[in-house]
């Protein structure tokens, strides 16, 4: 009879303990991969900066651009990214952004490539801004992509 209850005890901690698990990763996965539609605020340290982050962001918003999709594999998802072209220049610089950011995130490096004369590329990534993608791949999938923007340049 004791034997028995231990049995039952022991069964109701361990599923207890995998069902805490599940959940536990289950939270950690969506936190860290799952997409987000927002640009998150930054610290309050990096706020004296954000005046500056701003102009660069008007400036993008200002600029000729092209805007350049493709489909993934399956021909629902689309990937999106700018494409900002310098005047009679070859040279190109892909600009990646950061986890949780997009391709207007980076505008001040935009900014400072297209006036060294390089087209520049700024695609959103996979999870991220315009493009498609339930989970953030951390540039697993992204290097990927970032051939075939090059296939277009």
């Amino acid at each position: 009879m004791q034997q028995a209850m231990k049995r039952r005890l022991l069964a109701s901690v361990a599923a207890g303990t995998l069902g805490l698990s599940y959940l536990t990763a289950e939270y950690l996965f969506n936190f860290a991969f799952k997409r987000v539609d927002y640009v998150p605020e930054t610290s309050a340290d990096k706020q004296k900066y954000a005046a500056e982050y701003w102009r660069y962001v008007d400036w993008f918003k200002k600029i000729e651009k092209e805007h350049w999709t493709w489909s993934t594999d399956d021909g629902d998802d689309q990937m999106s990214a700018y494409f900002i072209p310098a005047d009679d220049s070859a040279k190109a610089v892909i600009i990646s952004h950061g986890y949780k950011g997009n391709g207007e995130t980076m505008a001040n490096y935009a900014k400072m490539f297209h006036e060294l004369g390089f087209n520049v590329l700024l695609p959103d990534d996979r999870g991220h801004g315009q493009s498609a993608g339930k989970y953030i791949s951390f540039g697993w999938l992204d290097r990927l992509d970032y051939l075939t923007w090059l296939n277009r340049l």
